[in-house]
């Protein structure tokens, strides 16, 4: 569900009444370095929006970086330069911690570039796998 007054933000309903937030604004609070404390906080966050939060850590832009690069800054599908972005092909869920890896945690062979065109039509095609790791 979108809500008209606030374009950036997209919601999703689940069971319960609660609306969760999905993506976070960029000039949002996660932009900003972490302590310890803080970054516990952020890491462990209850919303859906979590995994959003991550993709502006410092961590995972770094990261990115380097899938970018090793990726020659092109989509591997159809080679398109513009409004590239790093995929995950598989997602792995944590038993023992009940958390999803972090999103920079993952082997260099599970990221690839894609561009926004490529990445929204593989989505719509497929469902990435979640891999169970105990």
């Amino acid at each position: 569900m979108i809500t008209p007054n606030d374009p950036p933000y997209r919601y999703l309903q689940f069971k319960s009444d609660q609306l969760y937030r999905r993506y976070i604004q960029k000039d949002g609070d996660a932009k900003r370095s972490l302590d310890k404390s803080q970054e516990h906080n952020f890491l462990n966050e209850q919303s859906h929006g979590s995994y959003g939060a991550l993709l502006f850590h410092p961590d995972w832009k770094a990261r990115r970086k380097e899938v970018l690069q090793r990726d020659g800054y092109r989509c591997v599908h159809c080679r398109s330069d513009r409004d590239l972005q790093v995929h995950h092909r598989q997602y792995h869920f944590i038993a023992e911690k009940q958390r999803f890896r972090l999103p920079w945690d993952y082997p260099g062979h599970l990221l690839i570039t894609l561009c926004e065109s490529c990445h929204s039509k593989g989505h719509y095609k497929f469902k990435v796998p979640t891999i169970i790791i105990k």
